[in-house]
């Protein structure tokens, strides 16, 4: 029998700018404004997908991710990656 966590979406947007913060010591911009917006490059957005993948037990398949992601693309993708465990 396995059991399912369901995750709100301002817990996984709290544990992206957690990974942002600790990571890279940026706070990221509104939920709606590209991430690459505070400086990120595209390596760095792949260090927040392991990141958010170790958090919540799930695959987050970056070719699904737009080219500059927002932190509610990213919420997004976690929730249908969740959904699907």
């Amino acid at each position: 029998m396995s059991t399912t966590t369901t995750w709100s979406d301002e817990a996984i947007t709290a544990k992206i700018r957690e990974i942002a913060k600790t990571t890279f010591g940026l706070d990221l911009p509104d939920s709606g404004l590209p991430i690459k917006d505070s400086g990120l490059d595209s390596l760095a957005l792949i260090d927040i997908v392991m990141g958010l993948e170790e958090a919540f037990g799930c695959q987050l398949p970056l070719e699904r991710l737009p080219a500059n992601p927002t932190v509610n693309d990213f919420v997004a993708l976690a929730q249908v990656s969740l959904a699907q465990q």
